[in-house]
């Protein structure tokens, strides 16, 4: 699909690991330059491997390392750190990543390769002290910590247990992960902290929770001011409407407001990032591209774009599942923003996807991203299937780095693993332009109070 050329030296960087199989192709070429799409083609015809969770290592530029910031001399710990959707926002923001810890080894591996200084722990935060995990990081002072600590009670207990609960049993903090995160901050004793949740956070079982979350702060944290706001990602230049609680906690002589937006990367006048800025300037692929690495199909032209590439002249983990012949006919009938139940009867009659099995779950999550409009929240379950993130104009689901595009995170951010679990770790992810917009206030709010 793609016309863009490379020379016979370069496609040895493009990640496939069949080495011979390569070094034939190479040797059969009369051009020193060959095109993408032939290279792509013969890893499709003669079955040349590729193994999408080898191919990026140390070798590759490390994320920022190529853009001009600022540092402000502040060390940070990533806590529940996942990919590094809220490391890089601060990362970008001028903070020292000294520390980080997550129990999933792909997501962890992915923030080891984009945070090579930062050292990476995979490892159980129930099984790591903070006096453990300090030492295992070299014992370095921590301004500030951050991170997005899971409830459990929200996915693993059922409709009966949470009505078994009733409203006047007391739900006690030490049951969570909370408590966990706490404790890093009772030991570290940082100049602030902040914390990612889900909105339901603050609403669930009438709010006990966070109640109770709030007045173990109060009693155990008292040097500390809490603030807290549901902040929509869209609203700090993120192509996609999401909507997530954040809690901070800062010393009582500082001061701390959350920021009411930051269009800094929106187009001028305008207050959102759309998804034809966020995926249109990517390279073309089709659903059978199986080349990591391509050329920008055109020029960085919005705020938005030349912050994503910052000069790059290509960009990695570009590639999509393979979409049977059936779904390709349902994202015919698809316009940009539309979903399958929203298909005229006589047009659901020529879509055979749902003859073998009915599910009106599916049917329902089927849904053509929009071009003139922020894309809907990317959840983690982009990694079972992606029906619910049809491109908006093309015969195939988002690949990796479209999904990535859509969380805001730049293009010298590359993700490791298979595919399954790469759009897991972006579905997961605190968009680095929403953490961003909050380090860059809380950054200045620390260094006033010095």
């Amino acid at each position: 699909m793609s016309s863009a050329t490379i020379s016979k030296e370069q496609i040895l960087d493009l990640g496939i690991q069949d080495s011979k199989g390569i070094q034939n192709l190479i040797d059969e070429q009369e051009s020193d330059d060959i095109s993408l799409g032939v290279i792509n083609q013969a890893i499709l015809d003669r079955a040349i491997k590729y193994d999408f969770t080898k191919v990026h290592s140390e070798k590759d530029p490390e994320f920022c390392s190529k853009r001009q910031i600022e540092q402000n001399g502040l060390n940070v710990i990533d806590l529940f750190c996942g990919a590094g959707g809220s490391s890089s926002g601060f990362r970008l923001a001028g903070f020292n990543l000294v520390g980080a810890l997550d129990i999933n080894k792909a997501a962890a591996k992915t923030h080891a390769l984009n945070f090579r200084s930062c050292k990476t722990i995979v490892g159980d935060i129930t099984a790591i002290s903070p006096k453990l995990f300090h030492e295992m990081i070299g014992l370095p002072r921590v301004d500030v910590v951050i991170g997005s600590p899971p409830c459990q009670t929200f996915s693993s207990l059922s409709q009966g247990k949470i009505k078994s609960l009733g409203k006047d049993i007391k739900l006690d903090i030490r049951n969570y992960f909370y408590k966990y995160y706490l404790d890093y901050i009772s030991y570290f004793k940082p100049k602030a902290f902040l914390m990612e949740n889900v909105p339901g956070f603050r609403t669930k079982y009438d709010g006990a929770i966070f109640d109770d979350f709030l007045s173990y702060v109060s009693k155990e944290l008292p040097a500390y001011t809490l603030k807290w706001a549901i902040l929509d990602a869209q609203n700090y230049s993120v192509p996609q409407s999401r909507k997530r609680l954040f809690v901070c906690g800062f010393l009582k002589q500082m001061a701390f407001d959350f920021p009411d937006n930051d269009y800094q990367y929106c187009r001028p006048g305008k207050k959102s990032v759309y998804v034809k800025e966020a995926l249109f300037d990517l390279p073309k692929i089709a659903d059978n591209w199986r080349l990591d690495k391509g050329f920008y199909s055109d020029a960085a032209l919005t705020p938005y774009q030349l912050m994503m590439r910052n000069g790059q002249e290509t960009v990695s983990n570009n590639i999509c599942r393979i979409s049977n012949p059936e779904a390709k006919v349902l994202f015919d009938y698809l316009k940009p923003g539309q979903r399958y139940t929203d298909l005229s009867e006589e047009e659901k009659k020529k879509i055979t996807l749902f003859d073998s099995f009915d599910s009106t779950v599916i049917q329902g999550r089927c849904h053509r991203l929009p071009i003139d409009d922020v894309s809907w929240t990317i959840i983690a379950h982009i990694g079972m299937d992606g029906y619910e993130y049809i491109h908006p104009t093309e015969r195939r689901t988002l690949s990796v780095r479209e999904a990535a595009r859509l969380q805001s995170f730049t293009d010298d951010f590359v993700f490791v693993g298979n595919m399954r679990e790469q759009y897991m770790q972006i579905g997961n992810a605190v968009p680095p332009l929403l953490s961003n917009a909050v380090a860059k206030v809380l950054r200045d709010s620390i260094l006033r109070s010095i």
